[in-house]
């Protein structure tokens, strides 16, 4: 299945549009990963374990997208 956010893919005609589709995660981080993220805040840098929460909310995300559309049957048709 092809996930895009444009109103075009290159090499193909879009046939057809269907309605939107959304997805929310909520994903909670424990008291040690808040403690560690003010430090680094404080002090600058980049907290790796927010980043790996993104990371997983990404991928949660995307795989309930994919899993509404086809639910709607959004095969994405194409000539």
């Amino acid at each position: 299945m092809i996930v895009t956010t444009t109103n075009s893919i290159e090499g193909r005609e879009i046939s057809r549009y269907n309605d939107p589709i959304a997805a929310n995660v909520v994903i909670g981080t424990n008291i040690f990963s808040d403690i560690g993220a003010s430090y680094v805040d404080f002090f600058g840098g980049r907290s790796t374990s927010y980043e790996k929460k993104m990371q997983e909310m990404y991928k949660r995300v995307t795989e309930t997208l994919k899993q509404r559309a086809q639910h709607n049957f959004y095969t994405g048709y194409y000539k």
